[in-house]
């Protein structure tokens, strides 16, 4: 198996897992590897790196618990997501289903698209206190680690002065929470200038004098020129972050419309005319049934004779 066509499609959604017969120490860390185990593994874990792939496999689980007492169990059975599809990614089991007599036991993998309306508030990076946050990291000191620590206590005392620091570095940050009327390109400054132009307009109104209008009519217009010049900003910083994994992203955002809303029909330009004309495609009206009226003797054909007429009474 090569690696090239392996990760070629990566625009979209991807959720890649298969049985790849290679080890690694990112999936089995407790294995021992030759030489040769890393060469055939590390082209796959450096493309899906390049890529953005994440590893979903937990580490240490194993895959493989071979029949035979001659190999070790190992993980092989690997699971990757592209960063389209990771933020649904939940937990990924291989314990909890029965064998089905394989040297492979069955593997779940649950995804769940997260609500982008749930999500936790989120420090705004752009409003943060850069000056004070460079104080607080200068005074900040590392937690005292154990001196004989197991690697248990070890994994703990990382988390904790890891923890302590994150929380040092987002208290300096305002936080937001999404909501479905939030606007990626909003700015705190068009929320100044919507407090002054909802608090004037309504004043203009009720007042209607010259003066209220012409304090009024300045704010409208610096407004709504703010929101086309935010949009526009975050438009061209959109941009200039794409990537291959979001390019057609912004492709189809700015693409024409291919295609009408209506059918384009011979004579028939509007959507009453289009049904129409439909109907009588697929359905069209039938011919007229003939009057009914008394049958009229033909007179070409040959005129009956009395037995003909006995024979046929007879069989009546």
């Amino acid at each position: 198996m090569r690696e090239e066509p392996l990760y070629k499609g990566t625009l979209g959604t991807w959720d890649l897992g298969g049985d790849f017969n290679i080890h690694n120490a990112a999936a089995d860390p407790s294995r021992l590897l030759s030489s040769k185990e890393e060469k055939e593994s590390a082209p796959y874990f450096d493309r899906a790196s390049d890529l953005g792939f994440t590893l979903l496999n937990t580490p240490a689980v194993y895959t493989r618990f071979p029949f035979s007492g001659n190999h070790r169990p190992s993980t092989i059975d690997l699971a990757f997501a592209n960063p389209q599809i990771f933020p649904a990614f939940r937990f990924w089991d291989a314990s909890s289903l029965p064998s089905t007599g394989s040297d492979h036991p069955p593997i779940i993998i649950t995804l769940r698209p997260p609500s982008p309306y749930n999500d936790k508030p989120r420090p705004r990076w752009e409003e943060a206190d850069w000056p004070g946050l460079t104080d607080k990291l200068k005074n900040w000191l590392v937690p005292p680690h154990p001196e004989i620590p197991s690697p248990n206590q070890l994994d703990q005392w990382c988390c904790s002065a890891l923890t302590a620091l994150t929380t040092t570095i987002e208290t300096t940050a305002p936080r937001s929470r999404r909501s479905p009327r939030s606007k990626a390109w909003w700015t705190p400054l068009l929320t100044t200038l919507q407090k002054e132009f909802t608090k004037a307009t309504p004043k203009a109104k009720k007042t209607q004098t010259p003066d209220s209008y012409n304090i009024a009519r300045p704010l409208k217009l610096g407004y709504f020129k703010a929101i086309k010049r935010a949009k526009a900003s975050y438009w061209a910083d959109f941009l200039a972050k794409t990537s291959p994994n979001n390019i057609w992203t912004a492709k189809q955002l700015v693409a024409p419309r291919k295609t009408r809303r209506f059918l384009s029909l011979p004579d028939a330009s509007d959507p009453v005319a289009i049904n129409k004309a439909l109907l009588g495609h697929f359905f069209p009206p039938k011919d007229p049934l003939p009057n009914r009226a008394r049958l009229r003797k033909n007179p070409s054909a040959t005129p009956l004779t009395k037995e003909e007429i006995k024979l046929a009474l007879s069989k009546s």
